[in-house]
């Protein structure tokens, strides 16, 4: 555990610490401050895992209390009324969060206010949904305000554990691609539609157990005032005060916001009304975490941490390794789950014929064939806007195209983007996309997310093959590591490390991702000739020790020539000249487009 993480669990355990020793009132004020720490955090899964802002929150934990009423009010043992609000509210915020299908940023905010509205003039207005007049029935284990009390601290506990396993399960990675990669998270087989409706889900199943919490504390709830707009805007300020992110900073400002006011009452003060200057005081306090810190409370525990934290950093430069004695590592990335009819040897892996690309009537690929054969490395060469990438998006479905590409026989033209992952085609791009906010193996993680074949709610509490699933991806991804001297990095954080580096996890990603064929957008961007040259070395690795076909759109023309068995070149969509590479940069029509005078004469390779 970091260092950051240990001052945290410090802090709210004292807290809780200190809550066993004070009256009944004020345990039963830290249950409902408790119940809205849990919203809180089921905000946040949607405000830091899939950047989505909710102003229904408040809606949503009205639903799940008036849900647990009505339930134990008909006659539900507790556990059931529990559970048949959390199902309710996640089933409400999933529809809830149906536009966001569509839009995205505050427009799903404005829509989500929307819902907000709708729940308090026309839902929250019926007695029959409101249960007015009804009760739900504690326990007898829950009849004191200590042991309802020890109850919430353990319905947060699972909250605090659900969201742990959220960060280190298939259901965290496909969120944060989403967050971070939008529709390029398709090409690690994440579809974002419908991982944004399970956050909505599950960011509501979290709420209606607060809203639960909060039904067995009050018994009844007759009044709609908990669950107005107001609330909703509450728990986003306890989100961005406490550290979009962090649990820890999150229920600290739970505790400020709510309980600090309410215990105002008890404090010795002269001559001065302490309820008005606890409320004043906690806002200027909060107003002082802002200020100090940007990242909230959660980020003054890591600076905390930090501080704390003597360890020297790590050179941010990968370190030299010998590929050729990795013959146990190639064999363990080679092992990947596939349909017999994709491990079946064809000589052609992949093959284009009439690739047409068209945007908004200009044409971005006129007519492109191409033949990629199995055990190749394959060089595309142009000038800038030749439509090299263009290519690479017809193949990996990310352009609307027309024509025919085949892989390894099978028609991939109006296929969706997630299957070609499946198939084994594994991409990199021009401009990184991986999630520069996570660390070197999350990222590699992330490349791997069609590898995790569980249902993701079923990694967040363990289920099945889950656990030994998942033990088998992080080995993956430490092999991978230690087949481009990145192991070192493991920890660090992707945006901390030189652009050079950064690429080189991109293709350890990539590689870690069980490919075929491996498309590289400009892999040598950002490094040195002598990183340049090791990388090439690398490419010819990975085709001898892991069997990977590649193709490489490349500007370091000398590259091109050492590694690659077969070049094209491009020049404004169209293809110009294709064979060997020497044949290839001598032809006339390249020096003229893409090399220049200096080639002609011998005066530049590049």
């Amino acid at each position: 555990m970091s260092l950051s993480r240990v001052a945290s669990v410090i802090a709210i355990a004292a807290v809780f610490a200190w809550s066993l020793f004070v009256g009944d009132v004020k345990q039963s004020i830290l249950v409902g401050v408790i119940a809205v720490a849990i919203a809180a955090l089921g905000l946040d899964v949607l405000v830091a895992r899939t950047g989505e802002l909710s102003l229904a929150h408040a809606a949503f934990l009205g639903i799940g209390a008036f849900t647990a009423v009505n339930a134990g009010s008909r006659g539900c043992a507790w556990p059931v009324s529990m559970l048949l609000a959390v199902v309710v509210t996640a089933a409400a915020a999933t529809i809830a969060g149906l536009p966001s299908l569509r839009i995205r940023g505050l427009q799903v905010a404005i829509v989500t206010l929307a819902f907000q509205e709708f729940a308090e003039v026309y839902l929250f207005s019926r007695q029959d949904v409101t249960a007015a007049g009804r009760s739900i029935d504690r326990p007898p284990f829950l009849r004191t305000d200590l042991r309802l009390y020890l109850f919430a601290v353990a319905a947060l506990v699972l909250v605090l554990l659900v969201r742990q396993r959220i960060g280190v399960t298939k259901s965290g990675r496909q969120f944060l691609a989403v967050r971070d990669l939008g529709d390029r998270a398709r090409s690690f087989g994440v579809e974002p539609g419908p991982t944004k409706l399970y956050a909505y889900a599950l960011s509501g199943a979290i709420v209606g157990l607060g809203g639960a919490v909060l039904a067995l504390k009050a018994g009844s709830i007759s009044a709609k005032d908990p669950f107005l707009l107001l609330e909703s805007l509450t728990l986003v300020a306890i989100v961005v005060v406490g550290g979009s992110g962090s649990a820890a900073g999150i229920i600290t400002a739970a505790v400020v916001v709510k309980a600090l006011p309410q215990f105002s009452s008890t404090l010795p003060l002269t001559n001065v009304r302490a309820d008005r200057v606890v409320p004043i005081a906690s806002a200027g306090l909060l107003v002082f975490v802002i200020v100090v810190a940007p990242r909230g409370i959660g980020g003054l525990y890591h600076l905390i941490g930090r501080a704390l934290d003597a360890r020297p950093k790590p050179d941010p430069r990968p370190h030299p390794t010998d590929i050729a004695t990795t013959a146990d590592h190639a064999t363990a990335l080679r092992d990947v789950p596939r349909p017999l009819w994709l491990r079946m040897p064809v000589p052609a892996l992949l093959e284009a014929d009439d690739v047409y690309v068209t945007y908004g009537g200009v044409s971005a690929l006129a007519g492109v064939s191409l033949e990629v054969r199995r055990g190749e490395i394959v060089g595309l060469i142009g000038a800038n806007g030749a439509g090299k990438s263009t290519l690479f998006n017809a193949v990996s479905g990310f352009a609307p195209t027309e024509g025919s590409i085949r892989y390894r026989g099978v028609e991939l033209v109006g296929r969706p983007a997630t299957t070609r992952s499946r198939f084994g085609v594994a991409r990199t791009f021009q401009d990184l996309g991986l999630v520069r906010a996570e660390t070197v193996a999350e990222n590699v993680l992330l490349a791997q997310t069609w590898l995790a074949r569980y249902p993701a709610s079923a990694g967040i509490i363990g289920l099945g093959s889950t656990v030994p699933a998942e033990r088998e991806l992080r080995k993956r991804a430490g092999l991978a590591l230690e087949l481009f001297g990145l192991d070192h990095l493991a920890h660090e954080r992707l945006g901390d490390l030189p652009y050079g580096t950064m690429r080189m996890v991109e293709i350890a990603s990539a590689v870690a991702a069980g490919p075929d064929i491996l498309l590289l957008d400009e892999a040598t961007a950002g490094l040195d000739p002598h990183a340049s040259h090791e990388l090439g070395d690398r490419f010819l690795a990975l085709r001898e020790e892991l069997g990977i076909t590649l193709v490489i759109v490349e500007h370091h023309v000398p590259l091109v020539a050492r590694v690659c068995d077969y070049v094209y070149c491009l020049e404004s969509g169209t293809l110009i000249a294709e064979g060997r590479p020497n044949d290839v940069t001598d032809n006339p029509a390249v020096v003229a487009s893409f090399l220049g005078r200096g080639h002609a004469t011998g005066t530049t390779g590049a």
